[in-house]
């Protein structure tokens, strides 16, 4: 089996709330949101960075299509970006008009829907809430009362759902229906240490070990299958948020990080706070699920 390798400078795009990173083995690029940038990018192998698209909107989190489009969140609203064009071609109605309110991670579910959580900047307590969209971009609610929904995977067997809530510092597991239409018989998977910040974006590899981004914890924590903590992955800024798969092999994991929140002295001490990491593992990551696009 292959080594670890070290963790390696993917990009110097300082993002100020770099999230959400998805592979796209057509184009052999990594994408990426700034949420607060409201800003879809891409970097190819060497890490150049392309803008794809732009909004005064907060971009939450975005999958590719079947179609090798774009699905993305966009305040409390979910829309369909053309590849080709980048012009947004659907837009779902608002889950809701309050401006605290937006679309935090998401991904999508091995039916083919976008699963994404509603989360308060606002900090009013357990409002959270699991949103699911099927191809006409029709939404229903499948989970309440969480509240930061954040990173989400499906296991190999599609069976379960493996989600955070940050603000609960727990990873959970639920049976996952195709046919259900609200996740039901929660457990804890794993609790983060409170050490280690909040927990946020997440990947699987194919043996569905669980690497999860420690926000503020300046690490990511590797955990096996049945949320044994395996390793803690040391990262050279405060602040990771996401992680994914990718590369022609799938065993790069690429990194996100953030900048966002940041004090005027931890800036002037984490200057790299922002970019993009890399790290070679010896268990590749699957290809994410992707959207059923009508």
């Amino acid at each position: 089996m292959p080594a670890q390798e070290e963790l390696k400078l993917f990009s110097a795009c300082q993002a100020d709330l770099g999230e959400s990173p998805v592979w796209d083995e057509a184009h052999q690029c990594l994408l990426f949101v700034d949420i607060s940038g409201g800003q879809i990018n891409a970097l190819n192998q060497h890490g150049r960075l392309t803008r794809l698209y732009e909004s005064p909107a907060r971009i939450g989190a975005l999958a590719l299509t079947e179609k090798g489009n774009l699905i993305f969140s966009q305040n409390a609203g979910v829309a369909i970006l053309d590849r080709t064009s980048l012009r947004v071609t659907q837009n779902s109605k608002l889950a809701i008009t309050l401006s605290s309110y937006r679309f935090n991670d998401g991904a999508c579910d091995p039916q083919g829907r976008f699963i994404t959580g509603l989360m308060d900047e606002g900090h009013s307590g357990n409002t959270g809430k699991l949103y699911r969209y099927d191809a006409g971009l029709n939404a229903s609610v499948i989970l309440d009362g969480i509240s930061l929904p954040n990173g989400l995977a499906w296991t190999s067997k599609g069976d379960e759902l493996l989600f955070v809530d940050s603000v609960a510092r727990t990873l959970y597991r639920a049976p996952y229906s195709a046919n259900g239409n609200a996740l039901q018989k929660l457990s804890v998977f794993a609790r983060t240490p409170e050490e280690l910040g909040r927990p946020d974006g997440l990947a699987l590899d194919i043996e569905d070990n669980l690497w999860v981004c420690q926000f503020n914890g300046g690490c990511l924590l590797q955990y096996d299958r049945n949320g044994v903590l395996l390793q803690t992955l040391s990262v050279p800024v405060p602040r990771p948020t996401s992680c994914c798969f990718g590369g022609p092999d799938m065993r790069t994991l690429f990194i996100t990080t953030a900048k966002f929140g940041m004090s005027a002295t931890e800036h002037a001490d984490y200057p790299a706070a922002g970019n993009i990491y890399s790290i070679r593992l010896p268990v590749p990551g699957r290809p994410r699920h992707r959207f059923k696009e009508l």
